[in-house]
Order: structure tokens, then sequence, then C-alpha cells
């Protein structure tokens, strides 16, 4: 799929911040009663804050973006009228598996636009947990009832992101050997679109051909 600059650049610092997030957390000295946290924890707390800041924006820029994926797309799950486009695509995918291969898909893609939903869904999850504990509670506070609850769901997220990060990062390289252009062209955010490719793009967007 081709997206603007702006998607691209939102791309990017969400993958580089969640990935740091992500190795700091397993480094990092989580404060206790009576110890405060230690500095890559404090670095975990601030990159946090950025990092949801960040997703905030790339919520917001969906909404806003005109000839990109539709909104709508994010979440399938909710809008009956996504399901035969998504039910397709998913039969492509698994035809293709089935021969050893994966299809080069230029255009809209429903089932890639559902699995992005689903990694933006997690990251924003992850970051608002993480955000109010941080703001809930003081170096070395005990945390206690529905403290402890949104800690433990944290740690859960943590866990699903991870294995989010490397399904998505494991695809990515998969399609890269395949000979196809997705990762070079989302890396490439210095780079605008090709006039033709956009207009194909919105052309395949709008009729859904």
């Amino acid at each position: 799929m081709i997206y603007d600059r702006m998607t691209r650049v939102l791309h990017l610092g969400i993958a580089l911040g969640g990935v740091l997030q992500l190795l700091s957390a397993t480094v990092m000295v989580h404060p206790k009663p009576g110890r405060a946290g230690d500095a890559i924890y404090a670095m975990h707390e601030a990159g946090g804050q950025v990092l949801l800041a960040i997703l905030i924006i790339h919520w917001l820029w969906c909404l806003l973006r005109r000839g990109e994926v539709p909104f709508v797309a994010l979440w399938p799950w909710f809008a009956p009228s996504c399901y035969p486009g998504l039910l397709a695509d998913a039969r492509l995918y698994f035809g293709h598996a089935l021969h050893g291969k994966l299809p080069d898909i230029q255009g809209f893609s429903p089932l890639v636009v559902a699995v992005q939903g689903i990694g933006l869904l997690l990251a924003t999850l992850l970051g608002i947990s993480g955000v109010l504990l941080s703001l809930a509670t003081g170096d070395g506070a005990a945390m206690v009832g529905w403290l402890h609850d949104v800690k433990e769901g944290h740690e859960v997220l943590g866990g699903l992101m991870w294995a989010y990060l490397l399904l998505h990062a494991g695809m990515a390289m998969l399609h890269h050997w395949a000979g196809h252009d997705t990762l070079r062209m989302m890396l490439r955010i210095w780079q605008k679109p090709a006039p033709a490719a956009q207009d194909q793009h919105n052309h395949t967007t709008l009729t859904g051909s």
C-alpha cells in the first residue's frame, strides 16, 4: 500500500519508540516501597509519555487524512460492510500461503490494515496504562487495588506487544525477501509517493477494484 509522508514519519516514530520501550522494560529497575526506580525506569516513563503523544497524533491523522486508508478499515470487526473485503483478502493470503508465497498487493489491503489497527490499539492501551501508573503513583509507592490490576494489565499488554512486533517485523521482512517494495517505501520517509501510483491507490480505495 502507498502511504503519505506524514503516516510514514509517524509509523517510524512509533516503531522506534515502541522497540526502545520494550527493550528498556526488560532491564530497568522497577520502583518498590522504599526504593525508587533507576535512570532507565525514568527514561521508560518519559518515553512512554512521548510515545503516547505520537500515537494520539497518529489516530488524529488517520481521521483527517484524505485519499488514504479509511479510518473504519482499522476497525473492520465492528463494521459489517467491511466483512466481504476482509474475508476476500484473507482468502487471497491463505491461497498464496498454501503455495509458499505472499501476494504482492500494491493497493488497499483490508487484512493488512486490520492487523495494523490491532497493533495501534495494543500500543495505545499500553501507553495509556503506563502513563496512568506513572501519574497515579510516586517513586516506591505500593500498587494496590485497581492500580495493581492496571499494572498486571500493562505487563500482559507488553507481552502481546512483543508478539505483535515480532510478527509484524517478520512479515515485513518476508515481503522484502519476496521482492515486494513495502518495506523500502515505509522507511523512505523523505520520498513522496509517485503521482501515478497515488492516483491508482486512490482509485482502488474508492472503487474497491
